[in-house]
């Protein structure tokens, strides 16, 4: 048997001591924290939910592929990962002029434009109506969770594009090219107009999200911080704007559900849009 009077004497051996039962009860509450976390998560991805409201759809708790995962170092085409998300409710197409309209009466549009996305809005005006509504903008997970499902897949529809799925427009020859070479056909001229939500049903994403791959470009809630500016006082860091989904003047690489352009939050276009999100709370 150990004397422990005489292993205790030495402050080296009671320094060692301490820091290891220190690391086993740090991870203890580490591996007991993990399990609780994934307990909470299989409880979500079993839970009952109630039905969408009207004009959203539902997209359930679980994990999903987001990100690229093709190699490039670009901000634009973030790197694969696994992203685990409660579930949630999403609109089912881009918020239109009237629906912009009858929350916010001030804004106005051509005659007969009522189903064309709402467009030149600025971040914090999309904010303003998402909170008038009780909900708020999608995070860049949940738009791209809703737009790809969970098996990785390029634009909402599969891994292969066509035409007929999506509002874009201007390809360039190497783009028509290379679909020419996939066996896919491609007349988009472009640049297109916008068009009333709903055009391309078979565009629709795995939950039935219209119109994720282009007609007007969406703001979500995250903010991008390029890494490659560096971080001192004569170059501030500033945020940028994500904006997701391409639109009718871009083409099918913009429009691939992974890749992401950015925007001043102050600043906005004429093919900027959004949609609305709005948590899931499992039914007790």
């Amino acid at each position: 048997m150990m004397n422990t009077r005489w292993f205790f004497s030495s402050p080296w051996r009671r320094a060692w001591f301490t820091t290891g039962v220190l690391v086993l009860v740090l991870a203890g509450i580490a591996g007991t924290r993990w399990l609780l976390i994934e307990r909470h998560r299989a409880w979500l991805m079993a839970a009952e939910y109630p039905p969408p409201p009207e004009g959203m759809v539902f997209v359930p708790a679980g994990w999903f592929l987001m990100g690229g995962g093709d190699g490039e170092d670009s901000p634009e085409v973030p790197p694969l990962q696994r992203v685990f998300l409660p579930a949630f409710y999403i609109d089912k197409h881009e918020v239109t002029n009237a629906q912009f309209q009858a929350v916010l009466p001030d804004y106005t549009y051509p005659a007969g434009a009522d189903d064309v996305p709402v467009s030149k809005v600025f971040k914090p005006e999309a904010e303003d109506y998402a909170r008038n509504l009780g909900r708020r903008l999608p995070t860049s997970a949940e738009w791209e969770k809703a737009a790809r499902g969970t098996d990785g897949r390029e634009w909402p529809w599969g891994n292969e594009f066509r035409p007929e799925c999506a509002n874009i427009g201007r390809l360039s020859a190497e783009e028509r090219q290379a679909l020419e070479e996939r066996g896919i056909s491609c007349d988009v001229l472009g640049p297109r107009l916008k068009v009333a939500v709903g055009s391309f049903p078979c565009g629709a994403s795995p939950y039935g999200a219209l119109d994720m791959a282009g007609n007007v470009w969406e703001w979500v809630a995250d903010v991008y911080y390029d890494p490659r500016v560096p971080l001192d006082f004569s170059t501030p860091r500033l945020p940028r704007g994500i904006l997701r989904g391409g639109a009718y003047g871009y083409g099918p690489d913009q429009a691939r559900t992974w890749y992401q352009a950015f925007e001043d939050p102050a600043a906005t276009c004429n093919d900027v849009g959004f949609r609305t999100v709005m948590d899931a709370v499992p039914m007790r």
